[in-house]
C-alpha cells in the first residue's frame, strides 16, 4: 500500500503511539471531485477533508496530492519480533501485555498477533503469540523499559535489532 492508501485508510502504523495516526498529520490535500474541480482543503470544506483522511479517499474523488507534517525520528530505532507459545507461559504473557501495552513509554509500539503453530512434536498444534515492537531510540534504553514494565516477555538484547541511520536510509529510498 502506498502513502495514499495509508492516509485515506486512516493511517494506522508503528508511529501512532507517539505521533497519532498518519492522517492526523495531513495539513492539506488536492482532490478532483466528481465534477472535475480540483479542490484544496480551503475549497473542499472540513467534512470532505475529514472524510478523505480515513473514510476511503477513492470514495470521494481522486486525490492527487497530500501535504503532510513530517515528524522527527531519532537516528537509531530498535525493533524486535519474538514468539511465545503455550509451553512458554504464553497465556500469562498475553494477559500482562493487555495490562501494560497502553501504559508503555509513547516511543514504544508493541503489537501482539496470535496464530496457530506446529511445535516440535509432530502433528500437535498449539497457539503462538508473536510480539512485534519498534522503539524510537537505542536498544539499551529499550530493553530497560521493557524489562521494567513487562519482564514476563523475557526480552533479551539478542532479540533486538538496532536500525541506525533510518532517516538517511528512507531519504535515499525516496530520492
Amino acid at each position: 500500500m502506498g502513502t495514499g492508501g495509508l492516509f485515506s485508510g486512516g493511517g494506522y502504523g508503528f508511529l501512532m503511539r507517539k505521533y497519532g495516526l498518519a492522517s492526523d498529520n495531513i495539513i492539506d490535500a488536492k482532490i478532483i471531485d466528481v465534477n472535475g474541480n480540483i479542490l484544496e482543503k480551503k475549497d473542499m470544506g472540513e467534512d470532505l477533508f475529514w472524510a478523505i483522511r480515513g473514510g476511503g479517499g477513492a470514495s470521494f474523488g481522486v486525490i492527487v496530492a497530500w501535504k503532510i507534517k513530517l515528524v522527527p525520528i531519532p537516528s537509531t530505532v530498535t525493533v524486535f519480533n519474538v514468539t511465545r507459545t503455550l509451553a512458554e507461559n504464553e497465556t500469562d504473557i498475553i494477559q500482562k501485555w493487555q495490562l501494560v501495552a497502553n501504559k508503555l513509554d509513547d516511543r514504544i509500539y508493541l503489537r501482539m498477533d496470535l496464530a496457530r503453530a506446529n511445535p516440535s512434536e509432530h502433528g500437535k498444534l498449539t497457539i503462538q503469540a508473536n510480539f512485534v515492537s519498534i522503539f524510537l531510540g537505542g536498544a539499551k534504553e529499550f530493553i530497560h523499559l521493557i524489562q521494567t514494565s513487562f519482564p514476563e516477555l523475557g526480552l533479551d538484547r539478542k532479540d533486538c535489532t538496532g536500525l541506525v541511520g533510518l532517516v538517511q536510509l528512507y531519504s535515499r529510498m525516496l530520492c
